[in-house]
């Protein structure tokens, strides 16, 4: 057969499809990544493809055979130079913007196997800090010297003294292992003294603030007056902050906001100074 594999978005290397490329060539079949992810669209329509995933059904999962092959890294043409997968699925939060908990739903463990004697990995956890085996897991990659990107963020109100000290000795870096780098959520403005705690956490650990990247989730229950404070919070600590639109909202003025903060404007020029307009 001749498989077609569909990358529509993201930046990341997809697991799914690593794996699916793996089963379909272990049969014999042919296997052809198509990558639309560096194509903006605002509605795809396909036909006679593989097409699946949260995106369109949150029931949608790997049959088990699939699921359990390793995935197939040369689909990407050796372009990542890490392991991808998972520790632990699913959450203890159930935020009402997020599909985690009822997908996935509670915080389970996985098999951790696939990250033994690799040099670098990517991890895919939903919520890392939740796991009861979280120092178990920090400690193996201080021991083997890992470099880990937790690219899917950390919960800063999980941050504790014990945790940021483990956390401090990590080889952390962002998804291309250029920079160092630890991701966290600062989605809701009501959690802001959970924020300034967990820094207090990471700073008390040794850990800079320029490492930390905060995803600020904005057009979600926040005004704009709470998403620009929730910007100057991380800006004036001296984090980075990435604004993420709900549901890439059509909101003109948020979509402003995110180029003028996602692209660093805000370095050289102020709000007012962008002239934004309606």
């Amino acid at each position: 057969m001749k498989i077609a594999l569909i990358q529509v978005d993201g930046k990341m290397p997809n697991l799914a499809l690593m794996k699916l490329a793996a089963w379909h060539k272990k049969k014999g079949d042919e296997v052809t990544l198509i990558d639309m992810s560096h194509l903006e669209f605002d509605r795809f329509y396909a036909s006679k493809i593989f097409l699946g995933g949260s995106g369109v059904d949150l029931k949608s999962e790997l049959p088990p055979e699939i699921e359990a092959v390793v995935p197939d890294y040369d689909l990407y043409k050796n372009s990542i130079g890490s392991k991808i997968g998972f520790t632990s699925r699913g959450c203890i939060r159930d935020c009402g913007f997020c599909i985690v908990r009822e997908k996935e739903g509670p915080i389970r463990e996985t098999p951790f196997d696939w990250a033994e004697g690799v040099d670098k990995v990517i991890l895919l956890d939903n919520n890392f800090l939740a796991s009861p085996k979280w120092k178990e897991k920090l400690e193996y990659f201080i021991r083997h010297e890992t470099k880990v990107c937790f690219t899917q963020g950390l919960d800063i109100r999980l941050v504790t003294c014990d945790n940021a000290e483990l956390l401090a000795k990590v080889k952390y870096y962002d998804h291309k292992f250029r920079k160092r780098r630890l991701y966290f959520a600062f989605d809701d403005p009501n959690i802001e003294p959970y924020v300034r705690l967990g820094i207090s956490y990471l700073h008390l650990a040794n850990i800079p603030m320029r490492h930390l990247m905060f995803y600020i989730l904005v057009g979600y229950k926040s005004t704009f007056e709470q998403d620009m404070n929730r910007f100057q919070l991380v800006k004036d600590l001296g984090g980075l902050p990435f604004i993420m639109i709900h549901n890439n909202k059509p909101d003109k003025l948020l979509h402003a906001f995110a180029r003028w903060v996602n692209k660093r404007y805000y370095m050289v020029v102020s709000w007012n100074e962008y002239k934004y307009k309606p």
